[in-house]
């Protein structure tokens, strides 16, 4: 169905395998535009819970397929894209973050510029001993699009400032001593680990999980006195939901509770 990803849903938990390993999974357009229709079909499956995303082969994601690039702007220069900023080009990475069900990154190996914007901007980060990261666009002449924003989020401005000002590749050890990953497992564990986590988010009221990741996402927006009266109001949603109904149910029976997403 797709020519540069592969998509499977399984236990309500969606698998998007980046799959152009001949190329450490660089972005091209075609990439560009089943990225978008998946992610935008997923945020709108009621099967799908949450997110793994992945690479095929040796790299997560080495960011922007530049040769494939030149190849189209050769009989020209370089101009500015007509397109606003959030279009199709850049919906990857805003995607994972703004979409309302939680995403893993499953940091398999090389992941560079672009590769680095879809990392970061999922909520969590679990990275292959062999995994390293490289936020290079300096070395592009280009600026650190989405991770700009996300970096000083995850780990400060200092170490964004290192990361993104220098543009110097660091490995997954290093990766887990700025907090920006949340684990470093052996390779062949990489989707083990993964799956396990998005089956344990998913024993959690998916309703409530995704709420709660939109007022995390929502944090540095105002002060603590709008975000709670944002916060009450998502709650006062969820009392009326099948899922609270069944947790209080759940408590009171001294059993673990069975969510449906209702």
């Amino acid at each position: 169905m797709y020519q540069t990803i592969q998509w499977d849903v399984q236990d309500h938990i969606g698998v998007l395998t980046l799959n152009r390993p001949e190329r450490l999974n660089a972005i091209d357009n075609v990439m560009r535009a089943e990225l978008e229709a998946v992610l935008r079909g997923a945020e709108n499956d009621d099967a799908v819970w949450t997110v793994v995303v992945t690479g095929n082969g040796r790299g997560f994601c080495s960011g922007a397929d530049l040769k494939a690039r030149h190849e189209a702007e050769k009989n020209g220069p370089m101009t500015a894209p007509p397109q606003p900023l959030m279009d199709a080009r850049y919906y990857y990475a805003i995607a994972f973050s703004e979409m309302n069900k939680p995403v893993i990154a499953a940091v398999n190996g090389v992941t560079r510029g672009a590769g680095c914007n879809m990392a970061f901007a999922a909520d969590f980060r679990i990275a292959s001993e062999q995994a390293n990261f490289g936020c290079n666009f300096v070395e592009r002449g280009l600026m650190g699009e989405t991770s700009s924003w996300f970096l000083p989020r995850l780990v400060g401005q200092a170490i964004a400032a290192e990361i993104c000002l220098l543009g110097e590749p660091f490995d997954a050890a290093q990766a887990k001593a700025w907090g920006l990953v949340n684990a470093v497992v052996p390779h062949a564990k990489l989707m083990d680990e993964a799956m396990a986590l998005a089956r344990r988010i998913n024993t959690k009221a998916p309703l409530a999980v995704r709420m709660t990741k939109m007022a995390l996402r929502r944090a540095f927006d105002h002060g603590v006195g709008p975000h709670l009266e944002m916060q009450n109001n998502m709650n006062l949603k969820l009392r009326t939901t099948a899922d609270t109904a069944e947790a209080l149910r759940a408590f009171i029976e001294k059993r673990p509770p069975v969510f449906r997403g209702e």
